[in-house]
């Protein structure tokens, strides 16, 4: 059996708060908080058909945990062989295969994963904590990308506002005037009044994508291996001397039920 120890981490508000001065450095220097339920968002993963789906792509896990050489009582379809689905070996996966431990006090996730061979418990839990982390990974992509591609919209359509009542000014400025200075003056000034107001909706539209960054970062999860998947020497499982009795008893128990059929038969012919 192998084990590892994973946590999901996010921001902590102290570290948000020092963000008003600036993003430089801010990702080397962050204090990072547990994220209890973004935890069970990867335990979650580990536990569907899309990580059991990839794994067996990668690993033919269905196979592995199918050979003959493993005792019929814990291979997968050793009792039901007539039963060899997908869904069959995801309740296989489930039960058999993969064990998920979370302790509340410290947010630490506990994954083990039990096989007959302890290279290839090591290597799906290797996998599994890779898949997770990828998910975290993705989760943070497209948060950031919803945050900020509205303000980034915002900051493109102030900007081609400001860059427009420029141009207004500059052929204002350079083109022959007609009519009353006045007029010109007013002209002027009113061209002054829309590059104030664009100016300041430039302003506020960078400020809006600051914010909006600092927000993304609010949500940012980082998936912390807290231990390595560990390499066993030997395979723990299946329990071989639990295996032997096991089938012992079984053998006793269906060999008691065959005797009384059998003397009941018997005693029946011998009253007729």
């Amino acid at each position: 059996m192998s084990e590892s120890r994973f946590i999901v981490r996010s921001p902590s508000k102290d570290s948000i708060a020092s963000m008003s001065g600036g993003f430089s450095g801010v990702i080397g220097k962050m204090g990072l908080n547990n994220s209890e339920n973004d935890s069970f968002t990867a335990e979650n993963y580990i536990q569907s058909r899309d990580a059991l789906g990839v794994l067996n792509d990668k690993l033919n896990l269905k196979a592995a945990y199918s050979e003959s050489s493993i005792d019929r009582l814990h291979r997968f379809a050793g009792i039901r062989f007539w039963d060899t689905s997908l869904e069959r070996f995801y309740e296989y996966y489930l039960s058999n295969v993969v064990g998920i431990a979370h302790d509340t006090s410290s947010g630490i996730t506990t994954l083990s994963v039990r096989a007959f061979d302890p290279k290839l418990a090591y290597v799906v839990n290797q996998q599994l904590n890779e898949l997770s982390e990828a998910l975290i990974n993705r989760l943070n992509l497209r948060a950031r990308q919803d945050m900020l591609e509205f303000a980034q919209k915002e900051v493109e359509l102030a900007r081609n506002k400001v860059e427009n009542i420029n141009l207004k000014i500059y052929k204002f400025r350079n083109q022959k005037q007609s009519g009353p200075s006045e007029q010109q003056v007013a002209v002027f000034q009113q061209l002054g009044s829309e590059k104030d107001f664009a100016d300041r909706n430039l302003a506020a539209a960078f400020a809006s994508l600051e914010q909006a960054r600092i927000e993304a970062i609010k949500k940012q999860l980082y998936l912390e291996r807290v231990a390595e998947p560990s390499k066993p020497d030997q395979a723990l499982e299946p329990k071989r001397i639990r295996g032997i009795i096991t089938t012992f008893v079984l053998g006793l128990v269906l060999w008691g039920i065959a005797s009384m059929i059998i003397a009941g038969v018997k005693e029946h012919r011998h009253h007729a």
